[in-house]
């Protein structure tokens, strides 16, 4: 799991720095004010159009389709594609099953048997 990029060890590593710099006491007021922050940014009106603007830039591809009138085709493409990838990862990933020395060793013998039998 990541939070903007950082991940958990990140994360710990920030909070293990942070009680270093700031100490326990000034860990709760330092935590009280970037909480503070953060609610100041979400609830302020620029917040909601970065909101918005990210939201129609997802859907941009999707309206484009939509109004060009090629989404049943596009649907299509996708249903036949993904059977198709299936397939494929189905027939080049062959089962390699790992094998012990004593195996191993049991196979060769039954090889070169085989081998000499011919």
């Amino acid at each position: 799991m990541q939070l903007l990029g950082v991940g958990p060890l990140e994360l710990l590593f920030i909070a293990v720095i942070a009680v270093i710099v700031l100490g326990p006491k000034g860990m709760v007021s330092g935590a009280r004010e970037a909480g503070k922050a953060i609610r100041k940014i979400i609830h302020s009106p620029i917040w909601h159009e970065v909101v918005d603007t990210s939201r129609e830039i997802r859907e941009f591809p999707r309206k484009l389709a939509r109004e060009a009138g090629i989404e049943k085709d596009l649907e299509d493409l996708r249903r036949s594609t993904r059977g198709k990838l299936g397939e494929i990862n189905r027939s080049h990933h062959p089962k390699i099953s790992p094998v012990n020395k004593a195996e191993g060793d049991q196979e060769n013998t039954e090889q070169s048997q085989q081998e000499n039998e011919k």
